[in-house]
């Protein structure tokens, strides 16, 4: 599948190298082109083939025709259990994934996971792609995920990720109440020895730094929080163990915490909203998942709450 993308040269920009441009203002990697200048019309400006070493001016329009077909999702069988789609455009998808569905399957057995539903919803559309997904949430989280849809939104998705234009903030439900009420956790972090499935604070493990707000508090015969969080690094279960390590661990949390309580049967964790860049137009994209039912009638509010600006 071709894709074409395009440009147009500001007056800041005049007199940049056209190779320049297409990785400075264009976002393409060194392999896209290498590649599209040796398509038919692969590397153009204002209509005419261009070589990339040549000078732009302000007002020149830029194009440049990619190639981003992808391997077809093989042995992923297609699952038809109901998506609901936060945003979408031709490269990614985000989705509001519900309590109690795995992300990608895990053994033989398992039919029903976001992938495989994520799958039957594309191939509906006569899409056929590979499912990426990028930051993974445990089965018991909710909320937003974000897919790709082709090789080229992936790796400059990948790149927002390591500058920090990618990221997530979520809401959690927590024991106590966290003292002070903001704070960044830098704690490491390394599975139990013997473990493999539990985590835990270890100066010998790798890096994870975990942002916290207090947003509220829930009164029950034992107070509870209402928090927002943001992470600068993905290990696994970091707000979980992080939040534990401070003495607030997550409602419901079976490993880490107390387990289920009347009222939050599971991990009381929702991925509420997702900052990213569209991955060839550059534009700024924030989606936000609705908070679920259950963190809801735990908490004794509506999601229409939430100011824009309520989690970290």
């Amino acid at each position: 599948m071709e894709k074409r993308v395009s440009g147009i040269v500001e007056k800041e920009d005049e007199g940049i190298r056209l190779g320049h441009f297409l990785r400075k203002n264009m976002h393409l990697t060194k392999n896209e082109i290498s590649r599209a200048k040796f398509r038919q019309g692969g590397i153009c400006v204002n209509g005419e083939r261009r070589k990339v070493n040549g000078l732009l001016k302000a007002g020149d329009f830029v194009e440049a025709l990619l190639e981003t077909e992808d391997e077809v999702s093989k042995g992923l069988e297609a699952f038809e259990g109901g998506i609901t789609v936060l945003y979408e455009d031709q490269d990614v998808v985000v989705v509001d994934k519900p309590s109690g569905l795995k992300v990608h399957p895990t053994g033989g057995t398992d039919e029903d996971t976001l992938a495989n539903r994520l799958a039957a919803y594309l191939r509906g559309k006569g899409e056929d792609s590979v499912i990426r997904i990028f930051g993974r949430l445990d089965k018991d989280t909710s909320g937003a995920v974000l897919a790709v849809k082709n090789r080229g939104a992936a790796v400059r998705l990948e790149r927002q990720r390591e500058q920090g234009q990618l990221f997530k903030s979520y809401l959690a439900i927590v024991e106590g109440t966290p003292e002070p009420g903001e704070g960044k956790i830098d704690k490491p972090l390394r599975p139990v020895p013997g473990q493999r499935n539990r985590m835990h604070v270890d100066t010998e493990g790798k890096r994870a730094v975990t942002y916290y707000t207090l947003l509220d508090e829930v009164p029950r015969p034992e107070k509870d929080s209402l928090v927002g969080l943001r992470l600068e690094t993905g290990r696994t279960h970091q707000i979980r163990v992080h939040m534990a390590s401070i003495g607030c661990p997550l409602l419901g949390d079976p490993l880490y915490g107390k387990g289920a309580v009347q009222g939050m049967e599971r991990t009381a964790l929702h991925a509420w909203r997702i900052h990213f860049l569209q991955p060839f137009t550059g534009e700024e994209v924030q989606v936000e998942a609705p908070l679920p039912e259950d963190m809801r009638l735990f908490l004794s509010i509506s999601s229409d709450c939430f100011s824009k600006n309520a989690a970290p």
